[in-house]
C-alpha cells in the first residue's frame, strides 16, 4: 500500500472515532428510556453499523486493509473528542463557603 493512502487512511480513522463519539453518545441519550431488550438489540444494531461503515470507508480507500494503526487512530480520535468535552463542557460547581 502507498504512504499517500496510508496516511488518508489513518486520517479517515481518526476523524471517523471522532464521529463515533458523537454518535456513541447520541445512541446512549436515547438508549436510556428503553427497555432491556431494545437495549441490546438496539446496541448490537448500532455496533454492526458502525463497523459496517468503517470496513465500507476502508473498502473504498484502500481495497478494506485494516492494520492495527488504523484501529488505534480510532481509539485516539475517540481519545481526543473524549478529553476535550470532559475539560471544556462539564461544569464544576463552586463552593459558596461565608
Amino acid at each position: 500500500m502507498e504512504l499517500n493512502i496510508q496516511i488518508y487512511s489513518l486520517i479517515v480513522s481518526l476523524v471517523f472515532g471522532m464521529l463515533f463519539y458523537f454518535l456513541l453518545d447520541l445512541f446512549n441519550k436515547f438508549n436510556k428510556k428503553l427497555k432491556l431488550i431494545f437495549k441490546i438489540v438496539f446496541s448490537i444494531l448500532f455496533v454492526l453499523l458502525m463497523a459496517i461503515g468503517y470496513f465500507g470507508i476502508l473498502l473504498y480507500i484502500n481495497n478494506g486493509c485494516i492494520h492495527i494503526y488504523f484501529l488505534l487512530s480510532i481509539v485516539v480520535g475517540y481519545l481526543i473528542v473524549y478529553l476535550i468535552t470532559k475539560k471544556w463542557f462539564t461544569y464544576k460547581k463552586k463552593n459558596n463557603k461565608l
